[in-house]
């Protein structure tokens, strides 16, 4: 087996869970023919990331019995600037509050090199019946204690973040 050079960048990984952020690296196949990221991958780069964030922050913090997945509800994204292939870049999540039957995270994505933002999006799940999917339910109390948590040992929201619509900043349902 041959190990792969030091120089090739990661295709994604966690780098921090508080905040939980999420690093990776733009793809040739992500791009259009002049070489830029087609805009369609952006949403999906940035569920992805909150798929990791379910699978790593909720889902080990959630007591038996409760699940962390839901279908989603809503999406808000705003592009801020392109991606090229091999271009690096660091997805934040931080929780955005829960309602009676949704939850919200947020996102910031930032160039690795500079800093410089990339997007900033909501992603807002919808809490449903397991016997009958068309049937919303309440937010689990642990669910909200978890998310909870997370935010606070995540520190303050990103300026940018504040750039989302309030509606949806703190929509609740």
């Amino acid at each position: 087996m041959t190990a792969a050079p030091d120089h090739l960048p990661v295709q994604e990984g966690i780098v921090s869970m508080h905040p939980f952020v999420v690093r990776r690296t733009a793809r040739w196949s992500d791009c259009d023919p002049a070489g830029v990221v087609y805009a369609g991958r952006f949403p999906l780069y940035m569920l992805d990331a909150c798929h990791l964030f379910g699978e790593h922050v909720l889902k080990p913090a959630l007591p038996p019995g409760i699940s962390h997945r839901a279908p989603g509800k809503g999406i808000e994204m705003e592009f801020l600037s392109p991606l090229w292939p091999g271009d690096v870049f660091d997805i934040e999540i931080h929780p955005g509050g829960a309602g009676a039957h949704t939850t919200h995270l947020l996102i910031a994505a930032r160039r690795a090199d500079d800093g410089r933002p990339v997007f900033i999006g909501r992603v807002s799940s919808i809490r449903v019946s397991d016997e009958d999917r068309t049937v919303t339910m309440p937010v689990p109390p642990a669910l909200c204690a978890v998310l909870d948590d997370q935010a606070a040992r995540s520190g303050p929201l990103p300026e940018i973040l504040h750039k989302l619509s309030p509606a949806t900043r703190f929509a609740k349902g």
